[in-house]
């Protein structure tokens, strides 16, 4: 799959009716949204395993407790730390500061996800560190028929297509659903690359064939 890095928070790091497969898209309040936080996410760990290009890669994500601002409005720090080895031997790790803000709009929870700090770390390298502030986009919520909730993108993603020598615009959608499971809190990340057809001005892009198939990613809380 090609494209940007996407989220680490919620979503690492969505147009509305995004392809979650466990969404019923019932609208929420952010006091709802905030006890299914609390319940699922808040002061947990959650972990997922994969491999690419013959790399063994941890994600490990670390949800915060959430924070009042005020208003039934909070804010969520999450912690994301990557860590990638071959053979068994550590090759580079990244650890990435989010802050989630949960506003209020319409009566419905929105939330707009910012990376605070981010820490490369690569064997025989010097370590690299950035503290610039940076969206990572705007994000809506609704429950799903699992007890839990779903975030999706409130606009399209861009990233990027190559064909050939070419390398052309794209967006993409992407789908994080958490909901309890065994006693435990699972989370699956979908994130899907959509080809671009006519832009309308006011109107936006029409969407045209999926590039390549979805990217899905797994994350299971850390039993203590």
């Amino acid at each position: 799959m090609s494209g940007i890095i996407k989220s680490t928070g919620f979503v690492f790091l969505f147009l509305l009716g995004s392809m979650n497969l466990y969404a019923s898209d019932t609208n929420i309040t952010i006091t709802e949204f905030r006890q299914l936080y609390n319940s699922l996410l808040a002061g947990k760990t959650l972990v997922t395993n994969t491999e690419e290009d013959g790399m063994q890669i941890t994600k490990v994500r670390n949800f915060g407790q959430a924070v009042d601002v005020g208003e039934n409005d909070f804010e969520v720090p999450i912690q994301t730390v990557i860590s990638k080895s071959k053979d068994g031997a550590p090759v580079e790790t990244i650890t990435i500061n989010i802050l989630d803000r949960v506003n209020e709009l319409g009566n419905q929870p929105i939330i707009s996800e910012e990376t605070r700090k981010m820490v490369v770390e690569s064997q025989g390298a010097t370590p690299r560190d950035t503290n610039e502030i940076e969206s990572m986009g705007l994000f809506r919520v609704s429950k799903n028929s699992k007890g839990g909730f779903d975030v999706q993108n409130f606009g399209l993603i861009p990233s990027v297509v190559v064909e050939g020598n070419t390398n052309k615009i794209a967006a993409s959608n992407i789908s994080y659903s958490c909901f309890p499971e065994n006693n435990l809190t699972k989370c699956i990340l979908t994130v899907r690359d959509y080809k671009l057809g006519p832009y309308t001005p006011l109107v936006g892009y029409t969407l045209s064939d999926p590039v390549g198939g979805d990217l899905v990613e797994i994350s299971e809380e850390l039993k203590k």
